[in-house]
């Protein structure tokens, strides 16, 4: 599995268990993966800052 596919994996988890916490609502998927994906997110800087002691580079808009 390469990185990217590793990440979506990891975010679907996450907005599966968000949907679960919630009581599984109908019709809140894209709020539930768009609140995974920063959690993940924020979670991979998190570990690459611990790992390597400065914050990842953001590519620029």
């Amino acid at each position: 599995m390469n990185s990217t596919t590793d990440h979506d994996e990891r975010v679907r988890q996450m907005a599966h268990r968000i949907w679960e916490s919630e009581g599984r609502p109908h019709g809140q998927d894209e709020r539930h993966w768009h609140m995974a994906e920063r959690l993940v997110e924020a979670n991979e800087r998190a570990v690459f800052e611990a790992e390597n002691g400065e914050p990842p580079h953001e590519p620029e808009a």
